[in-house]
């Protein structure tokens, strides 16, 4: 069988967005090495006394850093390309405005827009935080609860804008019995939405409170009613978290009986291609096995060994541990 050389496009793709092992494992190592020193400098260089003392190493870094980033993005816009080789320049713009790209192009456009605006070093040295965003893309946590908030995103704007409906109806009560009395904190609608905002989000900083008996009333009401309105987002997250955890289990799992139903084993190539998924959908190998073992039971038992262990998955004395 003819094995078809991968051109070098093809190749950067795989490294950059495919690959989990290997070359690509390393590339991925040096680049998170490159973001965590980034936000460490940009941390100590606010104290005065460390970056009068290492303010050119900083920059030099910087310099470094900015060349790699620019590198590794120039590279997986020309390489996305291969995500449609038909149509390979609306792959790109695609590419240019998904997320994980525009992510990228924010850790590095501050540095060159400063080349050409004159902007304050203070704050375009706290706009560099916004690297930290690029960890989204080698942390599977992390883009899971992206996925998520993405997947949620509908329920959440109906929750926050209940939250703001009640909180403004809060703020117009507490300014009809709080603004002769205190006029400092609730002499307007939009003084009294401060006080609105923290208690209906069960923060209360106590900075200002109501002092006459209608107004502690209502507030004990609003109170009460923040406790549950503001859980209502975080229910939302924990709810499509767990979803989302499923729906990549089930994925999982569809993708080993596709490969079984072929000839009912799994070859080298794909193990190889699940061992990616499972990295993919950011799947511990504990799940992988016990989805692989629950997969195989309908099937010959020519498919017997497990990809990590090599023990037979049939047998009901392999561990899933």
């Amino acid at each position: 069988m003819k094995i078809e050389k991968l051109s070098f496009r093809s190749f950067v793709h795989q490294i950059l967005e495919i690959e989990h092992d290997g070359m690509a494992r390393v590339i991925n190592a040096i680049l998170m090495l490159f973001i965590a020193v980034t936000l460490v400098i940009v941390f100590i260089a606010t104290v005065p006394t460390i970056n009068q003392h290492y303010e050119a190493w900083f920059y030099n870094f910087e310099i470094v850093s900015i060349v790699v980033f620019s590198i590794e993005y120039i590279a997986r816009v020309w390489a996305s390309a291969e995500i449609n080789p038909d149509k390979p320049w609306t792959s790109r713009f695609n590419y240019i405005l998904s997320p994980l790209a525009l992510i990228d192009l924010l850790a590095i456009a501050p540095f060159y827009l400063g080349l050409f605006v004159l902007i304050d070093t203070r704050y375009l040295r706290v706009v560099r935080l916004l690297r930290v965003l690029k960890f989204t893309r080698y942390s599977r946590s992390l883009s899971t609860l992206l996925q998520v908030l993405k997947n949620e995103l509908p329920g959440i704007i109906s929750a926050l804008s209940i939250l703001l409906m009640l909180i403004v109806l809060a703020s117009s009560a507490m300014y009809l019995v709080e603004h002769d009395i205190q006029p400092e904190a609730f002499g307007s609608i939009p003084q009294a939405m401060w006080w609105a905002t923290i208690t209906l989000t069960s923060v209360g900083y106590g900075d200002v409170v109501p002092v006459t008996m209608a107004g502690k009333v209502l507030g004990m009401f609003i109170t009460i009613l923040g406790v549950g309105i503001a859980a209502i987002p975080a229910g939302i997250i924990a709810s499509g978290f767990t979803a989302e955890m499923q729906n990549r289990r089930d994925e999982f799992r569809a993708k080993v009986i596709t490969s079984l139903a072929e000839d009912g084993s799994l070859s080298h190539d794909d193990l190889r291609k699940i061992e990616h998924l499972r990295i993919q959908l950011g799947l511990s190998v504990r799940e992988s096995k016990s989805l692989i073992r629950l997969s195989g039971r309908g099937f010959s038992p020519v498919f017997k060994h497990c990809p990590y262990c090599g023990e037979n998955l049939l047998s009901p004395h392999h561990p899933i541990e």
